[in-house]
């Protein structure tokens, strides 16, 4: 009989062999706060080629207008660049293996791809069931163009959901604070100077490759339409460019909310007060109704933190405003010009004009992609993109896209109840940058628009990341072979 000593090291193989099979461990567990986990290979401190990829996109959707810029290449569609960038994206994660691309076997929530695919379904469904009429009016056509875009919207959010981890979401929005703010201030130029920077720069840099259309831009309210400057920004309407301040502005309030100095809050509640200021520099409602929907939104969570700052904040966000954009509150405060506005007197008959068509196709509509939003001689323009989804997926089609844009406020909805120190703070700022462009649907026809759906789009991906905080990651494929490689190896190499 052998002796517990001469049994030891049989032990000891046997656990050995059994901790190699074991699966990883994952950087944190449910008793532990995010905030104990190691932040190592990280944006942008990473190696990792997709998230560095995800951020070209977005500069390019910051700097460049692209609904204004065609390549120099013969296509039978159009040739914006954002296409071809979806294109590289779409190829950079097939070469690179996709990083995360066993997304649905992670702990994150499904509920917002889930919505994506319903409203998908309907998109498709609405053409399907009314095919005939549709290929009669040869409107299959506008579809199919329709469809390319949305096509475009969820790669990019899918790409965003595979490409980042948890640790990325920090730096990454810390990036889109920098790209918001050097807009903010190229805004601000124009509605001073009339300068278009984007459109201008564009023109010179991508010359070689590339036409930029003149920028609309137009500072003497006299001269412009119904009274009002036209300041743009890298887009073709300052609605746009207000859509893509107002979703970012979420992340420069927690951080203000949160910081422990007072440098870094005044560093943080100076940010906010840019994208304030260039987008109040438009002179659209927009610039005002949108920020306090998000304030209300944060004040639910955190109702000490905006009293405490808003008497202070008001008076000087009142100040900087009305010295960096002149006439800019008055124009938007003014109830004469609120009522007699063109835009106001157009909402009025957004869905009268349009209630027959919808009653006579209730639940999928007329057909997804079958308006057109610039032909004003054929389809009426509504300042509701809500209008706009009734009229064109019906009621289903409109409730599948709201879900679509509330799925990730409720997710994010219980880690802010948790009140982790590290994910409670990203995911109500995410949150409420979903929160801002569900409001913004309301104000315009925001999908007419690419920069405010492709924002949007981004912003709920990183919501949904934040949500399922570390224990959401999932290894890149690649890494994962190469673990299961060595794991192997030293089991072969135990048993010897």
């Amino acid at each position: 009989m052998s002796s517990g000593a001469d049994r030891a090291p049989a032990v000891m193989t046997l656990r050995a062999k059994r901790s190699l099979e074991r699966e990883p461990r994952p950087a944190t567990t449910a008793a532990q706060p995010a905030s104990s986990a190691p932040v190592r290979d990280a944006f942008p401190h990473t190696r990792r080629p997709l998230p560095w990829a995800l951020a070209a996109f977005l500069g390019m959707l910051f700097f460049v207008p692209i609904d204004s810029t065609e390549l120099k290449v013969s296509l039978p569609v159009g040739a914006q660049p954002d296409r071809f960038a979806i294109i590289l994206l779409v190829l950079a994660w097939v070469w690179f293996g996709g990083d995360q691309r066993a997304f649905l076997r992670t702990r994150r929530s499904k509920l917002y791809v889930t919505a994506v695919v319903v409203f998908l379904t309907c998109a498709v469904a609405s053409l399907l069931l009314d095919a005939g009429r549709i290929i009669n009016l040869n409107d299959f056509t506008l579809a199919e163009k329709r469809f390319a875009l949305l096509g475009s919207f969820l790669i990019l959010s899918w790409f965003t959901l595979t490409a980042l981890r948890f640790e990325d979401v920090r730096g990454f929005t810390s990036y889109l604070l920098g790209l918001a703010t050097m807009m903010s201030i190229g805004m601000i130029i124009e509605r001073q100077t009339g300068y278009n920077i984007f459109y201008n720069w564009s023109s010179t840099i991508l010359s070689p490759i590339a036409k930029v259309a003149v920028s609309p831009t137009n500072i003497h309210p006299e001269f412009g339409s119904d009274g009002r400057v036209t300041v743009v920004g890298p887009t073709i309407h300052g609605l746009a460019a207000t859509t893509m301040l107002v979703v970012v502005m979420p992340f420069a309030l927690v951080r203000m909310f949160d910081s422990k100095t007072f440098r870094r809050r005044a560093l943080y509640g100076l940010l906010f007060t840019l994208m304030l200021v260039a987008a109040a520099a438009t002179q659209r409602k927009t610039a005002l109704l949108v920020p306090l929907a998000i304030i209300a939104y944060l004040a639910f969570y955190r109702p000490r933190a905006v009293l405490r700052l808003a008497p202070l904040g008001l008076v000087l966000l009142v100040g900087v405003v009305h010295f960096a954009a002149p006439g800019a509150l008055g124009t938007i405060f003014t109830p004469s010009a609120g009522i007699t506005s063109s835009s106001t007197t157009h909402r009025e008959g957004d869905f009268t004009d349009v209630a027959p068509d919808v009653w006579a196709r209730p639940l999928l509509g007329r057909g997804f992609g079958t308006l057109i939003p610039e032909d004003e001689t054929q389809f009426r323009i509504n300042d509701d993109e809500y209008i706009d989804e009734i009229w064109e997926v019906g009621i289903i089609g409109l409730l599948a896209y709201m879900f679509m844009i509330v799925a990730p406020v409720i997710t994010a909805r219980r880690v802010i109840r948790e009140r982790d120190p590290v994910i409670e703070p990203l995911a109500l700022a995410a949150s409420g940058g979903c929160v801002a462009y569900l409001v913004v649907n309301a104000l315009f026809d925001a999908m007419s628009f690419p920069q405010a759906p492709y924002m949007f789009f981004i912003i709920a991906a990183i919501a949904t990341i934040t949500a399922g905080g570390p224990a959401g990651n999932v290894q890149p494929a690649r890494e994962r072979v190469r673990q299961l490689i060595a794991r192997r190896t030293a089991l072969a190499e135990a048993g010897a």
